[in-house]
Formats: C-alpha cells, sequence, structure tokens
C-alpha cells in the first residue's frame, strides 16, 4: 500500500511537472531562450500579468539593455502623474508701468507653441498677440541645447532638435513647397537658406554647428518638406519678430515675486501631446515635456531632479532601479531591464482608464511606428506598444491582447547587433502572434 501511494506521488508529481513545463508561457519563454535570431545578439524579454502582477515568462528580464526610445514610457508615466488634462504654456503677469500695463511672461518649456502639429491649440500665443503694449519676457537660465550622452553630430537631423526653456516652432525650421511657392515657417530664417546646386552640396543639407544658415540643393528646395533645427536664438527676438510688436527680455527677481501672481495660460490637451509624442516618438515633446514637469513640481527646468524624484518617491518598488537620464532616449547612459519596464507598464494599466491608455500607445497595424508591424489578422490591432531605436538596438514594449481579449504587459529589449533590425522585428512579431 505505501508503496503504491509513492508511485501514485511520483505518478502526479511527474504530471505536474510536465504540465507546468509544456504550458504556453513555458513555451513562449523557450522560444525566445532558443531563437537563432536573438541568439546573435544580447535578448531580453518580459511577459507580465497585469491581473496578479505575476511574471508568465522571463529571459534576462533582471539585465539591463539601452533602452532607447522605450524611455518614453517613463516619460509617459510622469506626464501623467504631475499633469492635469492641459499643458501649461505660459506663465504671465500684467503690471502698471506709468499709462501703459506690461505683461510679463514667463516659460513653461511647452513644446506647443507654436508647433506645426499643434495649431489648433494655440491660446497662450493668440493671448500674446491681442495684448495692446510691450511684452517683458522673464528671463531665466537656459538649459544646455542637448542631453546627457547624446550625440553632437547629430546635430543637423530633424530627430533631434535643441531644448530650451522657451522652444518656439519646435525649434526647427519648416520649409516646404506651397504650389511653386517655397515657404519656410518661421518666416524670421527666410533669408538664411542658400541654394545651391546639388553637386556643391553632396549631403543634400548643411549647417555649421552654431550658426543658422542653411546651405540647400536648388532640387531639394522644390520637391522635399523638412523640419531642420535651428541653433540657439535669443527667445525674445524671435518673439518680437513673430508678434510684431517689442519683447524685451529681463531677469530682475522682482517680478518672480511681485505684487501679483503668475496666471496660467494652458495650451494643449495632454493626451493630445502625449499621443504624439509616442506615435510618433517625437524626442523633441519628450524632452521639454520633461522639464516642463519639472517646471510644475519644483519651479526649476531640471530634469535630473525630477528624474530622482520620481525612482525615490514614486517608482520605488521597481525589481531593478533604472539608470534614467534623458525624456526621450536619445543617450546612450540610460540602462532599463526588461522587468522595470515591465513594472511601469502595469503602474500605467492599474493607475489609468484602459481604453484611454491604450489609444496612446501606437496600436500594430493601424498607426505611429507600428502602422506596417504586427497587424492582427482580423483587422483589430493586437499589440499596442512603444518601439526604441538607434544603431544596435531595437527594443518594442507595451501590451498584448491575447484571443481571448485577455490584457498581458511584455517587454521586448534586444542590444549589439549588427546591420538592419528587420530580423528582430520578424521574429517579434512571430513570438507576439504565438502569445
Amino acid at each position: 500500500m505505501i508503496v503504491t501511494l509513492r508511485i501514485l506521488f511520483l505518478w502526479l508529481l511527474a504530471s505536474l511537472f510536465l504540465l507546468l513545463s509544456c504550458s504556453p508561457a513555458r513555451q513562449i519563454q523557450r522560444e525566445v531562450k532558443k531563437s537563432p535570431i536573438f541568439n546573435r545578439a544580447f535578448t531580453g524579454f518580459t511577459l507580465l500579468d497585469p491581473e496578479t502582477g505575476r511574471i508568465l515568462a522571463d529571459v534576462n528580464g533582471d539585465r539591463y539593455f539601452t533602452p532607447a526610445s522605450t524611455t518614453k514610457i517613463l516619460t509617459l508615466y510622469t506626464c501623467l502623474k504631475v499633469l492635469g488634462d492641459s499643458v501649461p504654456g505660459l506663465e504671465i503677469q500684467t503690471m502698471p508701468q506709468d499709462s501703459l500695463s506690461i505683461t510679463v511672461v514667463k516659460a513653461t518649456a511647452d513644446p506647443t507653441f507654436l508647433h506645426s502639429k499643434f495649431q489648433a491649440w494655440q491660446a497662450p500665443f493668440q493671448f500674446l498677440k491681442k495684448q495692446p503694449d510691450s511684452v517683458l519676457l522673464y528671463w531665466q537660465p537656459e538649459i544646455d541645447r542637448f542631453g546627457p550622452g547624446w550625440a553632437w553630430d547629430d546635430y543637423p537631423y530633424g530627430f533631434q532638435p535643441e531644448r530650451s526653456t522657451f522652444p518656439m516652432y519646435g525649434n526647427v525650421v519648416h520649409f516646404f513647397n506651397n504650389e511653386g511657392v517655397i515657404e519656410i515657417q518661421p518666416p524670421f530664417f527666410k533669408n538664411d537658406f542658400v541654394e545651391l546646386p546639388y553637386y556643391l552640396v553632396p549631403n543634400a543639407l548643411q549647417r555649421k554647428e552654431f550658426e543658422n544658415q542653411w546651405l540647400v540643393p536648388l532640387i531639394e528646395m522644390k520637391t522635399k518638406e523638412r523640419w531642420l533645427p535651428f541653433t540657439a536664438v535669443n527667445p525674445a527676438i524671435l518673439l518680437s519678430d513673430t508678434l510684431k510688436k517689442p519683447v524685451r527680455e529681463t531677469g530682475l527677481y522682482e517680478f518672480e515675486n511681485g505684487l501679483n501672481t503668475w496666471q496660467t495660460l494652458y495650451s494643449t490637451p495632454l493626451d493630445t501631446v502625449m499621443r504624439r509624442m509616442m506615435h510618433q516618438s517625437d524626442n523633441f515633446v519628450a524632452e521639454q515635456m520633461l522639464l516642463l514637469c519639472a517646471g510644475e513640481k519644483f519651479n526649476i527646468l531640471r530634469q535630473d531632479t525630477l528624474i530622482k524624484w520620481m525612482l525615490d518617491s514614486i517608482l520605488t518598488d521597481l525589481p531593478q532601479r533604472p539608470k534614467w537620464v534623458d525624456g526621450s532616449g536619445l543617450s546612450r547612459y540610460n540602462l532599463m531591464t526588461p522587468q522595470s519596464i515591465a513594472s511601469v507598464l502595469l503602474h500605467l494599466w492599474r493607475e489609468q482608464p484602459h481604453d484611454a491608455l491604450l489609444s496612446l500607445f501606437p496600436a500594430g497595424g493601424v498607426n505611429g511606428m507600428l502602422a506596417d508591424w504586427y497587424a492582427g489578422k482580423d483587422g483589430k490591432p493586437y499589440v499596442f506598444a512603444k518601439t526604441g531605436s538607434m544603431s544596435s538596438v531595437t527594443c518594442l514594449s507595451g501590451y498584448v491582447r491575447t484571443r481571448r481579449g485577455k490584457i498581458l504587459i511584455f517587454s521586448f529589449m534586444h542590444n549589439h547587433f549588427v546591420g538592419s533590425s528587420r530580423e528582430w522585428k520578424e521574429e517579434m512579431q512571430r513570438i507576439l502572434e504565438r502569445i
């Protein structure tokens, strides 16, 4: 009898082990671990159930990777934590001076001010435009134009505009052909484009690092639409040219602690800005929004202060503490683990309305950076995720909907491969379809 019970116990134990080892999550984990594509680089993967918070599958989930633009998931969580439903556009005071009233303006680092993609929400600009007298711009110390660990030689490219305390026009010059007429926004730079024959400008567009003059092939001006970063311009000069009225700078402390309190003018709905940041992976918006959150929380435009507060006070339960240095993920100094990114996604899922949250992420086969990937076979998206890409890095983290409608959280991180990331994306697509 004892022998029979022992055999039965061993049989049940073996059956349980076999059942667990053959579970769908275990199969997925094994496929990720043994993938011939993923094994050509360094891969991390975490699959998590948001209902229980339990990790279902994990491969190198506690190892650190360069996250690239999946860093924006942390920026998204920060903005939703710190801000209300609209972006603070400007802070203003109106102060009498003799027979005039002077409007004093303090910038918030709002990225949407005169930005071409946010034209419908320009209440702060319209307010300044209607002021009958001059505008006084309260001076704040300028910040570093680039974040720590950014590639300095990417300065001419549209994906890396400079950061600033008072950005305008997205800190880029937009030139385009409007029915045969070349238009340049802002017009302030209209005389800074020099047209040359193509053979004299082999790299298509050229600008010296600290000068705002562009050498452009004639064919580019006639056929292309471009957004080109400009280097630091005194915001009072650029704003004055735009408003067509005097704008003066002041650093006088009396305005910071003046008789009047600062009144906030709101600009753009927060979800609109977050959707732009996440769908188009807009680095400029991410950087400025993290600065704006620092100003809102601590009245100082310092990302490092805000990041430290987030990690020390809000995201204290992350399995591994990230090395987080900027808002966009442009920096190679950022280091994060799949488990920690999955944990931030879990926070978002538990704290935000689910449909609204999923709308902030690109949907596979539908929009944003996932428009050409991860399309559902029935036409309905099953992946809602943020991409992260730079040389030798491709990442994807977000939410996957199973065939039964259950949502799972996942984080894929791949570093140190050579060449195109296409094979890694195809393999991630295969795994996500299996899930």
